[in-house]
């Protein structure tokens, strides 16, 4: 079974044509058809493989609506200036994100978001 992770520090910047980047911390292994779940609200999980769902908490608001309209943004792994990855990834918009906690163990969002 594969866990949820917490990214604690993630930017997520707007380019000049209005692309989305979420910038995030290298990862081990490599994405494969890699998605974002968003419900258009607080908080995205983003599937980076089968073993790794990363939920990125707390969207700021100024970004929800660009989010929600994106069917694809751009995920940036670096650590300060030096970029390892950079690769497309695929919006999926949901109503309310499909997350079954209590398959982990746990019973809320805010459980899960503490627990890393």
């Amino acid at each position: 079974m594969s866990d949820y992770a917490t990214e604690n520090n993630f930017v997520i910047a707007e380019g000049t044509r209005g692309e989305l980047y979420f910038l995030v911390s290298p990862k081990k292994d490599e994405p494969k058809r890699p998605y974002i779940v968003y419900d258009g609200f607080d908080h995205a999980v983003f599937i980076r493989n089968d073993e790794q769902k990363i939920i990125l908490d707390y969207i700021n608001p100024e970004v929800r609506d660009k989010l929600r309209k994106s069917k694809e943004v751009y995920v940036i792994e670096s650590i300060h200036d030096n970029i390892r990855d950079i690769y497309p990834v695929r919006m999926q918009q949901v109503e309310k994100i499909p997350v079954d906690w209590s398959k982990i163990g746990l019973k809320t969002w805010e459980e899960a978001a503490l627990a890393n």
